[in-house]
């Protein structure tokens, strides 16, 4: 096992994610048991529960949100600790099947919370917050996902020893030529083209939007006049996604036009 600072912070965050998302869930089991009571006071209850949950699932989306740069800047403070590994390929192959498992796992959990959230933003604009009971249980679905994350982690950092790895240059030396002849990508990205890392959250964020815009309309679809508050704020958030996809259309066209800050 191969320890810093970096990775007893990775660690740290992610164990408290589980334990705060933990803590919620069973908030939520409790919501979605008795979301259906018909009681004023049952419901209010239910209803200030809820906001509970829904404090803890924005701090959980904050330590997602957290956790991809984290990871990144961890795996790259462990490159001098893993022979023979030049950047962060190295890293992952002697992490590996853990270490890439771990980050996929990163991306698709920040996807389902940011989700889940944008459902519950959405809901409060919405009257009489009805899809309190199915957001309760969404979250209970979700919180294998934060087990599933800190497992992922302490595999990876736990078993990381320092073996001695082939440098990417040599792993993807047989790739094809042309256009797609990108070499590794971890290289491509952090020091040939680094404008990509703008342009790449740029293109997901504004994707994100969008598909979870569509999946809401889908959703709500017969709701009436419930959904009145809520129109207006699709609009924005449609405009949002437009606006990001242009900022990453930019930085693609900027960075294509200043070319690879590798030397020839």
């Amino acid at each position: 096992m191969i320890v810093n600072l970096y990775v007893a912070v990775d660690l740290a965050i992610a164990l408290f994610a589980l334990a705060v998302g933990s803590y919620a869930a069973y908030k939520a089991y409790k919501i979605d048991e008795g979301s259906k009571a018909t009681e004023s006071d049952r419901r209010y209850e239910l209803e200030k529960d809820y906001y509970l949950v829904s404090t803890v699932g924005w701090m959980t989306f904050a330590t997602r949100l957290l956790a991809i740069p984290l990871f990144w800047i961890t795996v790259v403070s462990l490159i001098p600790s893993v022979p023979g590994a030049m950047c962060e390929y190295g890293v992952f192959q002697a992490g590996a099947p853990y270490s890439w498992a771990d980050f996929y796992l990163k991306l698709i959990t920040m996807f389902a919370f940011g989700g889940w959230l944008f459902f519950d933003f959405m809901n409060r604009k919405l009257k009489g917050t009805p899809l309190m009971g199915s957001l309760s249980r969404s979250f209970v679905l979700l919180i294998p996902l934060l087990f599933i994350d800190a497992s992922l982690d302490i595999s990876f950092f736990g078993g990381l020893k320092p073996l001695v790895v082939p440098c990417c240059m040599v792993a993807y030396s047989n790739t094809v030529g042309g256009l797609f002849n990108v070499g590794c990508p971890f290289c491509f990205i952090t020091y040939q083209y680094p404008l990509l890392w703008g342009v790449i959250p740029a293109y997901a964020i504004s994707a994100a939007l969008m598909i979870w815009s569509f999946m809401f309309q889908r959703h709500t679809r017969g709701f009436g006049e419930k959904k009145e508050g809520a129109n207006a704020s699709l609009r924005k958030v449609l405009m949002l996604s437009v606006a990001l996809a242009v900022i990453g259309t930019v930085l693609l066209v900027v960075q294509v036009g200043l070319g690879s800050f590798r030397p020839a």
